[in-house]
């Protein structure tokens, strides 16, 4: 029998917030640190990273969600974006 593999749902951090400086999105977490700066796509998937989307979801609602030439890019893109921010500690 042949084992399907299981799905990841990416989830925020609980104590993770971000607020708009400068046209950026600065995080904070409980401690009042700032791990790291997201631009408006990057801060548009970790909307999405609240456990109930997989990453192919996420990346399908934010290309359906933003003006894009290359749809697929983008897609390779948002697959990036939450590698990285859970490479970052900041989605598990």
């Amino acid at each position: 029998m042949h084992k399907e593999p299981r799905r990841r749902y990416p989830r925020a951090r609980s104590d993770i917030r971000f607020h708009s400086v400068g046209g950026r999105f600065q995080l904070r977490d409980g401690a009042g640190t700032t791990p790291n700066h997201l631009d408006f796509t990057s801060a548009l998937v970790l909307t999405y990273c609240d456990g109930s989307h997989d990453p192919v979801d996420i990346a399908d609602a934010v290309a359906g969600s933003i003006d894009h030439p290359d749809r697929d890019a983008l897609r390779a893109n948002v697959q990036r974006i939450i590698e990285g921010l859970t490479t970052d500690g900041i989605v598990v």
